[in-house]
């Protein structure tokens, strides 16, 4: 069996006819015409964005363009499945699944004499003891193909797994940014998805990795004996210069093997087909490949403080919203974010060649883990607005203030309404961040409503203060409002309305006098 070649998954056209591609080549299957596909079909959204990853790794590899004109050409006149699995076969080997050595994702060895583990655990949800997201039981026979994506899934997230069971080669649980196509008038196809989110050959020449280590291995580490890291090995630590650039987009950090030898016949757990090759079980050691910090992932943005080492901008409670928007398109010199460099590719490169006002989206997504434990999948999508070079710095400026205005005046809400609701607020015990989403999604649409205003305001400083004072009485507008629906509700301990219209005189005078809201008008 082979994850190229094999027919397994599931696509759907625009007009929504579902099939299942007859290799994986079939991606661009009637793109000429008026019914593409657009997008794969997966029974999970962990392995959606996984699968995402997979596709726009195997084009990287197979079929990188070798300069911007390359990469245009593509663009618009996408290659035939004949042209991509010329390409594609290149890499055969590396995909090769319910076999000996080498197979996908896979450790070297066998591992035959470690212990069996449940296939379940392979699931990030379930992996680290916790059974938040899936019911304990109901995973326990998962098809080849299932199992495999289930595996690049971890390996590509991997949590911290206990003792020697190393993270992934983003750290644990990383936060995942894809360029999606403009979709206002109709569905895009899986290619420009895709396509939108590869590098060119040039570009890759800059990437954390050794672009003079040709053989497969170096870019598939399956294909060889595992790095082992153990602290008697002198290759404890695996560099960007001992592996190519694209095995960040294979990194293997957990060693683990499939059990081929035990399998059942039945319906797969997961995608609920029939399958006559059902995975029970699966081997696992620890000690796999130890990445270091030093490499940086192109689909990732990350945190880049001079005096620490870089990590991985990760998922968290409470999700993702506007107010990340600076550090996942631009910049948060603040806080020290810098957007995944296949976002700064875009609106360095890719904006100008494609051109006119389109308007792509970034598409975010990552486990909120908590060591082992994943609390929360959090994934959505913001948009990407055409930015001119020579107002960007100014530009990132003014959205810096508007996101340090909002910050504070959500601070103000949740500070009031405690004074509302208990006669000692300091000593009240518990969180009540809660009224912090619903504050960043209320005031969402009127933020890239106005950020598109700034954008085009240009060096125009009175049409810029327009814009800060029209987000000031959005700001004040929602505060007020959701200070009012909470403060009466039933966490107010005993009613005390002297108390309440105390706390909302409090929130007015902090919502014209907060040290950031006044930065919006001077």
């Amino acid at each position: 069996m082979n994850l190229l070649e094999d027919e397994w998954l599931s696509v759907v056209r625009r007009n929504g006819e579902q099939e299942k591609l007859q290799g994986l080549w079939q991606i661009t299957h009637d793109l000429t015409g008026t019914n593409p596909i657009t997008d794969v079909l997966v029974p999970r959204a962990d392995f959606k964005g996984a699968l995402y990853q997979l596709l726009i790794g195997l084009v990287q590899t197979t079929f990188a363009p070798k300069d911007e004109d390359v990469w245009e050409h593509y663009w618009l006149s996408p290659p035939d499945p004949q042209t991509l699995k010329a390409a594609f076969l290149t890499v055969t080997p590396a995909f090769a699944i319910g076999t000996g050595t080498p197979a996908f994702m896979q450790d070297y060895e066998l591992l035959a004499d470690k212990q069996a583990i449940g296939i379940a655990s392979l699931l990030i949800d379930t992996s680290g003891g916790g059974t938040f997201f899936v019911k304990e039981g109901t995973t326990q026979q998962v098809s080849p193909y299932w199992a495999n994506i289930a595996l690049f899934t971890l390996q590509t997230n991997a949590p911290s797994g206990g003792s020697g069971h190393r993270t992934s080669l983003r750290g644990g649980g990383p936060l995942t940014t894809l360029v999606l196509p403009n979709e206002s008038q109709q569905a895009a196809s899986l290619w420009q998805k895709l396509w939108l989110n590869i590098f060119t050959q040039n570009e890759v020449g800059s990437f954390s990795g050794n672009t003079e280590l040709t053989d497969l291995a170096a870019i598939f580490p399956w294909l060889a004996p595992t790095r082992t890291s153990a602290a008697s090995n002198k290759d404890f630590i695996t560099y960007p210069e001992q592996g190519h650039p694209y095995q960040m987009y294979w990194g293997m950090p957990r060693r683990i093997r499939l059990d081929i030898n035990n399998l059942q016949t039945g319906v797969c757990d997961i995608c609920h087909e029939p399958s006559e090759q059902l995975l029970t079980h699966y081997r696992t050691q620890n000690l796999g490949v130890n990445y270091s910090s030093t490499w940086l992932h192109p689909l990732t943005p990350y945190v880049r403080d001079p005096k620490k080492e870089a990590y991985s901008v990760k998922a968290q409670v409470g999700g993702i919203s506007y107010r990340h928007w600076l550090g996942l398109v631009l910049a948060d010199d603040k806080n020290h974010k810098q957007a995944a460099k296949v976002v700064t590719t875009y609106i360095n490169s890719r904006q100008e060649l494609i051109g006119g006002d389109y308007q792509p989206r970034l598409w975010l997504f990552g486990y909120d883990m908590d060591n082992m434990k994943a609390r929360c999948w959090y994934e959505t999508t913001m948009p990407v607005f055409p930015i001119p070079r020579t107002s960007r710095d100014s530009l990132q400026a003014d959205i810096g203030k508007m996101l340090d205005a909002a910050t504070e005046v959500a601070l103000d809400v949740r500070s009031t309404l405690k004074q509302a609701w208990f006669t000692k607020p300091k000593e009240a015990k518990g969180e009540i961040t809660f009224t912090d989403p619903q504050f960043w999604q209320t005031t969402e649409t009127d933020f890239y409503r106005l950020l598109e205003q700034l954008i085009h305001c240009g060096d125009n400083e009175a049409q810029v203060k327009l814009v800060f004072t029209e987000w000031k009485r959005v700001l004040r507008t929602q505060a007020l409002s959701l200070f009012d629906h909470w403060a009466l509700s039933s966490n107010n301990e005993d009613g005390d309305m002297k108390r309440v219209i105390t706390a909302r005189r409090q929130l007015e005078i902090w919502l014209n006098a907060g040290k950031n809201i006044k930065a919006l008008a001077a």
